[in-house]
């Protein structure tokens, strides 16, 4: 398309706007409260002291990694592919030495000695602090050098392969590939187990992500929210089925408007552009970076839908505001600025994405704005109702990415069980191709036609984060809890929604959730922000609000 009739284009989205104004983002939220002590001070404590130098330099170099790999994943030249392997692989060497020296464990003796002969020379955020360096220490302390290079190395291949398995579904090469990963995170884990004392091998692999969850407690939640699901399901399609089906997009919706909307849409939502950008990539959708430097990668530009980036820029938008809103000027690089785990990151990445992003009022804010983006291009399909009931339309399918609000927890349930199974040697890889479709026609009711609708449609084993994707539903169910707690606060947050206003929303999850880091544990964080304790009610609640 022409650049003029582009920049045209762009012009109508702006004309065809509803008179209400859109509220720029308020931009002194992203001043962090003044929390704890700076982390150049000298503390009462001289080995507390030397320790956050020696982790801000910990924090640097892991700041370095997340460069190198958005680079990897956008701007990266492919002759640069071994030899930037080599540069992360050695950082994390280097990490590892620094973080596992005897003159660092030393210091955290020392310094626990203190804050226990000590206490009131320790406010909450040094004695968190101290807390995570700790358990840093020991988690890198029972994996070799040589595991934490392998696994560096074996997570940016993962990508490749991913990559080029999309486009042969070859299980042959995938298999080899597998069976290495999850060797080698089998034996992490046992080294871990021995650590900690602890029997379950994949727990231990998704405490990484998760620290305050346990394998039983998953299996928990899940078997009592399948059944929850499993009643209501049934009364969601029946009443579905009695309205008219939505009217598809059919037109053309060209990539560079796609992704001026979405960059427009982050704006709108408060992603800060002068500290991040959003970009497009062949690979998977990823979020990563530091609060100063946040870069958001989508891959999913699809010209016949434009939702499927919209649904993913919403998702890492949502990562990215998690990110940008830590605390960086006290603590930043030290662990306790750090973000709570994955189950909190996926609850703001869910909360945009699914929560907000699927609320008619927010597609009564987007329609009439589309109409001006795409020129009247199958109108009638751009209504504010149409969209809504176009992706809150309720459709068992065989992938993941595609998937409704409602039937997304059978494909998270049934990755769980099967990554625990072949984690704790229940399962072989080559026994998965046949598991996976299994379990995809006892929980929707569908089979997969090969293996790229199959057991490869994933990045995340490729990659290793064996014991990430229960944080999918975990999160949602903490996005719906969290959300209902801001209704209580902001009874016109509707009208907010309507009218683009998200500066009340981003407020409240600042104060509540990004500003407060590595503060506290996941489970008193969620009762300090809502009053209660984690629960998946409110999902259900929510549910039952939207489909029934």
């Amino acid at each position: 398309m022409p650049f003029k009739q582009f920049l045209d284009r762009i012009v109508s989205f702006t004309s065809n706007a509803p008179p209400e104004k859109v509220p720029e983002a308020d931009e002194s939220i992203h001043e962090d409260l003044p929390i704890g002590k700076k982390q150049n001070e000298e503390h009462a404590c001289p080995s507390y002291t030397t320790l956050k130098f020696n982790f801000r330099d910990i924090g640097r170099m892991n700041a370095i990694i997340e460069t190198l790999g958005r680079d990897f994943l956008t701007a990266m030249p492919t002759g640069a592919y071994k030899s930037r392997l080599g540069h992360i692989a050695y950082l994390y060497r280097r990490m590892h030495e620094d973080l596992t020296s005897s003159e660092m464990r030393d210091l955290i003796n020392k310094a626990q000695d203190h804050e226990y002969k000590n206490p009131d020379d320790w406010d909450k955020w040094d004695k968190a602090n101290l807390h995570e360096m700790a358990q840093m220490y020991r988690m890198y302390c029972c994996i070799s050098p040589e595991l934490i290079e392998k696994k560096a190395r074996l997570s940016y291949e993962g990508r490749r392969h991913h990559s080029a398995l999309k486009k042969t579904g070859d299980w042959g090469e995938a298999k080899k590939f597998l069976t290495e990963q999850i060797d080698l995170h089998r034996r992490i884990a046992e080294a871990r187990c021995e650590t900690f004392g602890e029997d379950s091998h994949y727990q231990m692999l998704m405490q990484e992500y998760m620290p305050s969850m346990t394998t039983r407690r998953v299996e928990e939640i899940f078997t009592d929210y399948k059944g929850t699901l499993d009643d209501l399901l049934p009364k969601i399609l029946k009443k579905q089925d009695k309205q008219p089906a939505p009217i598809p997009l059919t037109a053309e919706y060209e990539q560079e408007a796609q992704m001026w909307l979405n960059r427009s849409l982050l704006r709108v939502i408060g992603f800060d552009f002068k500290r991040g950008g959003l970009y497009e990539t062949g690979h998977n959708p990823v979020e990563g970076g530091t609060p100063e430097d946040t870069r958001l990668v989508i891959s999913n530009v699809d010209e016949a839908n434009f939702m499927t980036s919209m649904k993913s820029a919403l998702h890492e938008g949502g990562h990215g505001l998690y990110i940008q809103g830590l605390p960086r000027k006290e603590w930043r690089y030290q662990p306790v600025a750090m973000d709570l785990g994955a189950v909190v990151h996926e609850s703001q990445a869910l909360l945009i994405e699914m929560i907000i992003g699927r609320m008619m009022e927010f597609y009564e804010f987007l329609s009439p704005r589309l109409e001006g983006l795409f020129h009247g291009i199958n109108a009638p399909a751009l209504s504010p109702e149409n969209l809504f009931a176009l992706k809150n339309h309720v459709k068992p399918t065989v992938d993941r990415k595609k998937a409704d609000e409602v039937t997304y927890f059978y494909h998270i349930l049934m990755r769980f069980e099967l990554e625990r199974d072949l984690i704790e040697g229940r399962l072989e890889v080559d026994k998965l191709p046949e598991a996976w479709v299994e379990r995809t026609h006892t929980y929707l009711g569908v089979y997969p036609d090969n293996h790229l609708e199959g057991c490869l449609q994933d990045v995340h084993w490729f990659v290793g984060k064996f014991g990430y994707f229960p944080s999918y539903v975990l999160g949602h169910m903490l996005a719906a809890q969290f959300f209902y707690a801001m209704k209580k606060e902001f009874s016109d947050i509707g009208a907010d929604i309507t009218n683009g206003n998200f500066n009340d929303i981003r407020a409240w999850l600042h104060k509540h959730i990004y500003a407060k880091g590595r503060l506290m544990s996941m489970d008193d964080l969620v009762k300090d922000a809502t009053g209660e304790k984690f629960t998946s009610s409110y999902l259900e609640k929510h549910l039952r609000a939207r489909y029934l």
